[in-house]
């Protein structure tokens, strides 16, 4: 019997697990809207006021992880986009161990355009741009500072050097339409030396597909499984904009799927078909993904959303009862490759709730505590950010965004990709 079912008043739940989350983004929680993800992205991108510091980045964090702390979510997969240095990541897992939380953390390799695409990096999509006829601010963030072997070696060096309890550290793709044959290649190469898994996003968007089919003749799910790049020590996240042949390699080489439907759907992407995945033998769990792109680490508003959905997800024809199968999505299915007994993590709440409140309720402010193996770490975690003061860090941050300045650069790129990519 799945450990998530409940059939009574609940008193208490146990420990949810976010499987994808980015922990630099909570100052532009409430701050973006809802556009097709292209423009989303280039205004995310252009409102972005340079990068954090080793501290501000803990800052985002400690915030982040609270957040999920407080509703429920004992174990988390963040996956860090932008910083590739010790100093960076090591303040991100730093700030997860003194909270007490589980968590893998995810250092990012990327070296194609992700902004827009340009004939330059994809000769072969026939909607691509020259660079050229880019803003000349826009040109300058298209290409990473560094190429793919040096990004690859800065990640071994961070993965080796990392001495973690709760916390572990692997590599992130950004995305295989992100990526060139040589960065998979040896990325695959490097994940399997290091025995670390691989955390990536993939077919998020239809224009993703139609790149990826355009340029390399294969879906980005197809690209992974060429590359070695899916096995049981993969994540893929979102996963939306796919096929029936996507999914049985998916189910093949038994990589799990992150599906997170509230970032999906505000970012105009398309309902995922879990329940076909579900019934191909594909492992599903749960995320929330950034605050700039869900505005929330709440796992409970995506419990709502997944069951609301079941007639459009495939849910519904799995039979059985829908909300128990959904909260083992949430739990069960997320344990992946966490140290230690996830068992002995759990919520309590103030006073009895109703069997399904964990769907249909909106159960964060019954719960009075926070457990991660077996020790009490909600009522700790609020005075650890309380006096590191990484609200204010985050709301210095968030006024930076929401600037005329910022804001008009936002909408300046945005339209860029409108006219370009959309």
């Amino acid at each position: 019997m799945s450990t998530a079912k409940a059939s009574r008043l609940l008193t208490s739940l146990p420990g949810l697990v976010n499987a994808h989350l980015h922990s630099p983004n909570p100052p532009y929680k409430g701050v973006t809207r809802s556009r097709p993800f292209e423009m989303w992205l280039a205004d995310r991108d252009g409102r972005h006021g340079g990068p954090l510091t080793p501290q501000q980045l803990k800052s985002c964090a400690l915030i982040t992880g609270l957040e999920n702390l407080s509703s429920g979510n004992t174990a988390i997969v963040d996956h860090v986009i932008g910083y590739q240095t010790k100093e960076h990541i090591y303040a991100v897992a730093e700030a997860y161990e003194a909270l007490g939380l589980r968590a893998w953390v995810f250092v990012e390799a990327s070296d194609l355009p992700r902004l827009c695409y340009t004939k330059e990096a994809y000769p072969r999509y026939p909607k691509a741009v020259p660079a050229g006829e880019l803003p000349e601010d826009m040109q300058k963030a298209l290409q990473p500072s560094l190429g793919y072997e040096e990004q690859l070696k800065a990640v071994e060096e961070i993965i080796r050097g990392w001495q973690g309890q709760k916390v572990k550290l692997g590599l992130a793709l950004s995305n295989p339409v992100w990526c060139s044959d040589d960065l998979l290649n040896a990325a695959v190469d490097l994940a399997r030396e290091l025995d670390a898994p691989i955390e990536v996003h993939a077919e998020e968007s239809a224009m993703q597909r139609e790149v990826s089919m355009s340029q390399w003749g294969m879906s980005g799910i197809q690209r992974l499984a060429h590359f070695g790049a899916l096995s049981p020590r993969t994540i893929v996240a979102h996963v939306v904009q796919i096929d029936d042949a996507d999914i049985e390699l998916l189910a093949k080489h038994g990589a799990s799927v992150s599906h997170n439907p509230i970032s999906n759907l505000k970012l105009q992407n398309g309902v995922a078909p879990i329940g076909k995945m579900l019934s191909a033998g594909v492992n599903v769990c749960l995320g929330t993904d950034a605050q700039a792109c869900a505005d929330s680490q709440s796992l409970f508003p995506v419990l709502k959303f997944v069951a609301a959905l079941a007639g459009f997800n495939g849910l519904r024809d799995l039979g059985g009862v829908v909300e128990e199968i959904v909260l083992s999505l949430a739990v069960d299915n997320g344990r992946l490759w966490f140290d230690g007994d996830l068992s002995r993590d759990y919520m309590q709440f103030k006073q009895p709730l109703g069997p399904y409140a964990y769907i249909w309720d909106s159960p964060e402010p019954f719960i009075s505590e926070v457990y991660v193996d077996g020790e009490p770490r909600l009522s700790h975690a609020r005075e650890l950010v309380d006096e590191s003061g990484a609200a204010e860090v985050v709301a210095d941050r968030m006024a930076q965004a929401l600037s005329e300045e910022r804001l008009e650069h936002g909408e300046r790129w945005s339209a860029v990709a409108a006219r370009y990519v959309s």
